[in-house]
């Protein structure tokens, strides 16, 4: 008797009911630089459901402990909620966030001999523990650093969310050549820049920065938007947060230049750039004679 002649009286219900097919989405991404200008920071869950027009199923957390080489460190996350200008940006309007991670952990080069230390005016230098001690000002080969001895450690994370902020502000440096040499501003006060307030931000306070926001709401600034691709395939919507220009600029080759250092560096090695006027994202589609030949795999029965 045939092994499967038995089976015939038998319903196969290896399958659930299913769901009825409805036509997919079509998750649009893009990639290049485009003005944003900034709608929220560290928005409420309500706030962020009024944002993307959503609702969420739980509540947003922008604080955690992180394990960091057997201590627990904690961290903040700031997320930037920000909106492109379609006229600027190739008629494209985009809202998505741009965000930062600072650690509750003071910024050591890699053997810890020397500390980043940032100053008032959000300008930051390396420099050893007794200078950090003594507040002396770091020599270089080309003179001393630019640094005010108001200076203190800064955090893991915190100089790239200055120059964020900074730049989105639109707050002048500090300093102006003058007859061959840097000199201060008449009024420096209007170029101080930094986050004094910044511990509060790991108890989950964030007041001060939302204030800081809100001093410019209708500035813009330029941001270089990518595509990350995950091992299964998925891709997600990135921003470059390591450097963004003013919205004035229009010469993006010191941007090319920083991304592509740092890509030699090995950062962002699964995420797309392209130092150009924002466009949608997309791949060429492989024709189905490229496809691989396939065969049913061996030793079903």
């Amino acid at each position: 008797m045939n092994r499967y002649s038995n089976m015939k009286n038998f319903s196969f219900m290896a399958f659930s009911a299913g769901k009825e097919s409805t036509e997919g989405g079509n998750i649009k991404r893009y990639i290049g630089v485009a003005p944003v200008k900034v709608l929220a920071t560290n928005p409420t869950k309500a706030e962020l459901e009024g944002l993307y027009n959503t609702t969420l199923d739980k509540d947003v957390e922008y604080t955690g402990v992180q394990n960091n080489e057997g201590t627990n460190v904690p961290y903040a996350r700031i997320d930037f909620v920000v909106r492109t200008d379609p006229e600027k940006s190739n008629g494209i309007e985009m809202t998505t966030k741009i965000s930062y991670f600072v650690r509750k952990e003071y910024r050591f080069n890699r053997d810890k001999s020397k500390v980043q230390v940032i100053d008032k005016y959000g300008r930051t230098a390396w420099v050893t523990k007794e200078q950090a001690n003594a507040h002396e000002i770091p020599q270089y080969k080309n003179g001393p650093a630019n640094l005010d001895k108001d200076y203190r450690p800064a955090y893991v994370g915190e100089e790239d969310l200055t120059n964020f902020i900074k730049t989105y502000l639109n707050i002048p440096s500090v300093q102006k050549y003058i007859d061959g040499k840097w000199e201060l501003v008449d009024n420096p006060a209007e170029c101080e820049a930094r986050l004094d307030g910044i511990d509060k931000f790991f108890a989950g306070d964030f007041k001060e920065l939302k204030e800081i926001m809100s001093y410019q709401p209708n500035n813009k600034v330029k941001v270089l938007f990518g595509v990350r691709t995950t091992d299964d395939g998925k891709q997600y919507q990135a921003a470059y947060t390591q450097m963004v220009l003013r919205n004035g600029v229009t010469d993006f080759s010191k941007l090319d230049s920083d991304l592509a250092d740092r890509k030699e560096a090995g950062a962002y090695p699964t995420t797309e750039f392209e130092v150009v006027p924002i466009h949608e994202y997309s791949v060429e589609s492989t024709k189905v004679e490229d496809l691989p030949e396939t065969e049913a795999p061996k030793g079903w029965f």
